[in-house]
């Protein structure tokens, strides 16, 4: 990473269920751009490698709130191949995404969200994961390896998106 570029730092605790929170300071990004990144759901397998696919299943027109919830379906390799569908609630004048699991093969609960605010020059970015998968052995060791596989891959997430808003930045044409 060049010096002056992102930076992630902890955000939370991970004692017992609390999720796991992480905030990253992306420079020279609008959140408008960095929301429009994470809100492009079709371009994860691209973005994220262990994202295998993905499947917009329903896009709901925004409500009365601003909000539109689109239901999309995920397949991943994490060790395993993983599937689930997840509902995300989409608000694009406050800058957020909140999610809420709605069935899945291995991951039996998800629930978290992103927030985008500007920060100096650049933006902001708050996110965090509550993720519950089933396997044979005892809870407390699967919440342990869950919640620290959940934390490795969230600086090469954040990397990733960081990469995309750059991408995106240099396609657009420059404004006089």
């Amino acid at each position: 990473m060049a010096p002056g570029e992102g930076r992630a730092e902890i955000a939370g605790d991970m004692s017992g269920r609390e999720p796991v929170q992480r905030r990253y300071l992306l420079t020279r990004s609008a959140p408008a751009e960095v929301y429009d990144v994470v809100t492009d759901f079709g371009a994860y397998p691209s973005l994220f490698p262990e994202i295998k696919g993905t499947r917009v299943l329903s896009a709901g027109a925004p409500g009365s709130d601003g909000k539109s919830v689109t239901r999309v379906e995920f397949r991943a390799q994490v060790v395993l191949p993983v599937r689930y569908v997840l509902d995300l609630a989409c608000d694009p004048a406050a800058r957020a995404v909140d999610w809420t699991f709605v069935e899945g093969e291995i991951v039996t609960n998800s629930v978290g969200g992103w927030r985008f605010q500007p920060e100096g020059e650049g933006t902001a970015v708050e996110y965090r994961v509550s993720i519950d998968v089933k396997a044979p052995v005892p809870g407390f060791v699967l919440r342990k390896v869950t919640d620290g596989l959940v934390s490795a891959s969230i600086p090469s997430m954040f990397s990733a998106i960081e990469r995309e808003v750059r991408k995106r930045q240099a396609s657009q044409p420059l404004q006089t």
